[in-house]
């Protein structure tokens, strides 16, 4: 149609042109009427007009359709990137979620030790268990013996060893949590070795979740 306008406007041009030399030849159709040039003049400018609006009004008119279209694609396109954008920040957020907790756990298998394997080693070497352990804070791992106070009123709990006579000593000052603890149980505490005194001693302890515990919790 923009086509079609375009050459009314040429056309009534070329005939307003010939209009001022030869109104005969610009008015060839009209066989009723004189053919002057004011009368070829006045129809050709009048369809020379005419047809100029019809075609600034259509090709705006396209103009406008076009842009509203890629508007709207780019509109689309814009939010497909943002889609892709966020799933790719999600993703990358779980990679390193995920790193993290397994940095946690290979951090946690490291500073971890069992307690008959903590009094293994001051039953075969005290001096050598020492320097290893004694001072340090770290995770002991094992079965409940028994719950219990001292003389003082202190609570400590007793995590099963490799000797009959040697087990692991936590102090405990967490009275709610250690009267849900029961014999028998699988628990980890963190504390601070404090070396041997018929039992290994752990002070300042805090029930931790166990390993195996928090491995599952990471999956």
């Amino acid at each position: 149609m923009e086509n079609l306008f375009a050459l009314l406007v040429l056309a009534s041009l070329v005939l307003l042109v010939i209009g001022i030399f030869s109104p005969k030849t610009s008015l060839f159709w009209d066989k009723k009427n004189e053919p002057t040039k004011k009368r070829s003049g006045m129809i050709y400018g009048i369809s020379l007009v005419a047809s100029f609006i019809l075609f600034g009004v259509f090709s705006e008119s396209k103009k406008s359709t076009s842009s509203s279209s890629s508007s709207a694609e780019n509109s689309t396109a814009t939010e497909k990137v943002a889609e892709n954008k966020a799933a790719m920040t999600q993703q990358q957020l779980d990679s390193i979620e995920n790193e993290k907790n397994q940095t946690a756990i290979k951090e946690r298998e490291d500073q971890t030790i069992k307690a008959p394997n903590l009094t293994a080693s001051y039953e075969e070497n005290e001096v050598k268990a020492d320097e290893n352990f004694k001072g340090k804070t770290f995770f002991v791992e094992g079965t409940v013996r028994d719950i219990k106070k001292d003389i003082m009123d202190d609570i400590y709990v007793i995590l099963e060893g490799d000797q009959m006579f040697r087990d692991v000593q936590c102090f405990f000052d967490d009275k709610n949590t250690a009267s849900q603890l029961q014999k028998g149980m699988r628990v980890t505490f963190q504390g601070k070795c404090d070396g041997l005194m018929m039992n290994v001693l752990m002070k300042n302890c805090v029930l931790v979740d166990n390993l195996s515990d928090l491995k599952k919790k990471k999956k």
